[in-house]
């Protein structure tokens, strides 16, 4: 029996960094807030640097005071969808790290 969630036990059991990325994706914005922490630690273990890229950009964009019109500043979107870009493409099995 293990302390995770099976929500977050299914990162930790992920194969390789597409499913990594492809888990990324898919979970709630509200289980990156609560469990950043351990889904940091997992995407480090696992050397998933784009990984740790992507949930850092979402948790500061999450985080952001916003302006006026309710959105952050431009360069923290603009940080949140380069980083989801990337993830995007490694989910769909293409430009994983280290690869030629």
């Amino acid at each position: 029996m293990t302390a995770l969630l099976p929500i977050i036990e299914e990162l930790a059991d992920a194969a390789d960094h597409q499913a990594r990325a492809q888990w990324l994706l898919a979970v709630p914005l509200a289980v990156i807030v609560r469990d950043h922490l351990t889904i940091r630690r997992l995407l480090t273990a696992a050397g998933f640097h784009e990984g740790t890229a992507y949930l850092e950009a979402e948790i500061a964009a999450l985080s952001a005071v916003r302006g006026r019109d309710g959105l952050a500043a431009f360069t923290v979107r603009n940080t949140r969808e380069f980083a989801r870009i990337g993830i995007q493409v490694i989910a769909r099995g293409g430009a994983l790290e280290g690869k030629d």
